[in-house]
């Protein structure tokens, strides 16, 4: 059985009513309703008699003396019989298939602790997706909202002297006890557009955010670091440098308070609809650190106006330290304005490299202008596999990668093959990768090719190319850049 706890204090009682419809509407039959007066609250008491006396399940109403959500919360939570607790707020109103969701996925997965999805605003005010679920990045910011369900013995009890962000401190040790979250796609119910009045708005003045996010912190012994890193166009790469670096991930830095001395922003985009809102993810304090990726440098030197150039260029060359992967990039970002630097991302690569398959195996990223020129290397190559890239490969199954792009940049791919001393056969020039001059007549090109997949397949694992890029690549690398006082 589903229980929902819902603490009432001064409710709307409009939106209190379809609240409770919107429980009974449920296609989940097995529920019932814990309602905790905070406080003497008649009229909403009678609303939630009158529409659960018409239903089957089992209600009750509780009155406490007045003194907030979490401590009426936990009143609630004594009352609860079932299974699966959620404690709903009265002015949440939910989709009508969410519990059933909820309670076939903690029976189908017992492994599972908490499941979670996004919430909408009434109105058509937008809403919170929220995302899949990482504890790591859940010690750096709440994404998951107080009204989704645990299992009871996970129930922790709610902080009753937190002003705010009870939430983050709720399923932060929910997750400390052994639960683990399951994300669902979509949105669960709509909700009040926070205001000044509601908890989160109260909770949420930038006067008191830092105050506030401190004390959780210290709760829970989170590190406040130095480094944030964000993206607006790729948030999992930026999430993964932050986790190689022992930095911070925040996808707004800017819009909080905050101590961050450097914020590290992964892409950054000169179209017109989206320079701005990239650009304001730095406030004036920081310092500012941008890596332009591959699609941002091709975007740059074949897409944006000179006169857009010339203006992004003057904006960020004095305020920002600005890298890109691979001397080509680099070139190309020269002939658009920007002072650049080259600096790879970090890949943290903790397990010592696999040997090479018994069996030569090439995977294939090629640009479709070499089609033709790659197919007669594979016909000349009978007793060597080529493997066309495409979806989630492991890398590590592959002697190496035929890797021809136009704009001769670098990729993941690319640095991964590096890093665990497999070929990369390639027109990048760029350490230990086999270089093959694409601009040759297609005759000279495929025998080049064809002769160094050849000597490739002979070569063992280069120690010399892992050492390499263990240090090229690794995290510290970067934080020696990041930590190198007036950098800017």
């Amino acid at each position: 059985m589903l229980s929902f706890i819902v603490p009432c204090y001064r409710p709307d009682l409009k939106i209190l009513e379809k609240c409770i419809r919107g429980l009974l509407d449920q296609s989940l039959q097995d529920w019932e309703l814990i309602a905790v007066m905070d406080g003497p609250e008649p009229d909403a008491a009678a609303i939630i008699h009158r529409l659960m006396k018409k239903s089957k399940n089992h209600y009750k109403v509780v009155e406490i003396e007045h003194g907030g959500a979490c401590k009426a919360r936990n009143a609630g939570a004594v009352h609860a019989r079932g299974q699966y607790w959620v404690f709903w707020d009265s002015d949440c109103v939910i989709e009508p298939h969410a519990a059933k969701a909820w309670v076939e996925l903690f029976e189908d997965h017992p492994e599972i602790g908490l499941v979670y999805s996004g919430y909408k605003f009434f109105d058509e005010k937008g809403g919170i997706p929220s995302e899949p679920f990482d504890p790591w990045l859940l010690r750096v910011t709440n994404y998951i909202s107080t009204c989704f369900p645990l299992r009871r013995e996970l129930f922790p009890g709610w902080n009753e002297d937190l002003e705010s962000l009870q939430d983050w401190d709720f399923w932060l040790r929910v997750v400390e006890r052994g639960g683990a979250g399951k994300f669902l796609v979509g949105y669960a119910f709509s909700t009040a557009y926070p205001t000044a009045e509601s908890i989160s708005g109260k909770g949420c003045t930038p006067e008191k955010w830092l105050e506030r996010m401190d004390k959780v912190k210290k709760l829970h012994n989170i590190v406040q670091r130095d480094v944030c890193v964000t993206s607006v166009s790729d948030k999992h790469e930026a999430v993964r440098v932050a986790k190689a670096i022992g930095a911070d991930y925040m996808d707004r830095p800017a819009d909080k308070p905050n101590h961050y001395k450097t914020i590290v922003q992964v892409g950054f985009s000169l179209h017109p609809a989206r320079a701005e809102y990239h650009a304001s993810a730095w406030s004036a304090d920081h310092k500012k650190v941008l890596f332009w990726t591959k699609d941002n440098v091709i975007e740059a030197y074949n897409a944006v106006s000179q006169k857009a150039l010339n203006l992004y260029s003057e904006m960020l060359n004095p305020i920002c330290t600005q890298y890109v992967e691979d001397l080509k990039a680099q070139e190309l970002m020269t002939k658009c304005g920007f002072k650049t630097e080259v600096m790879p991302l970090p890949l943290a690569n903790s397990e010592a490299p696999k040997p090479l398959p018994a069996k030569p195996k090439f995977l294939v990223d090629i640009d479709p202008a070499f089609g033709n020129t790659i197919g007669s290397v594979d016909a000349s190559l009978p007793d060597v596999e080529l493997v066309p890239a495409g979806g989630v490969q492991n890398l590590e199954e592959y002697s190496g990668i035929l890797y021809f792009c136009v704009d001769r940049t670098v990729n993941q791919s690319v640095k991964r093959m590096l890093m665990t001393g497999r070929h990369v056969l390639s027109n990048l020039q760029i350490p230990y990768s086999g270089f093959t001059d694409d601009r040759n007549t297609d005759e000279k090109f495929i025998v080049e090719m064809v002769e160094k997949i050849r000597a490739a397949v002979r070569s063992p694992l280069r120690d010399k190319q892992v050492n390499y890029y263990a240090k090229e690549l690794s995290p510290k690398h970067l934080l020696d850049k990041l930590t190198v006082p007036d950098a800017v």
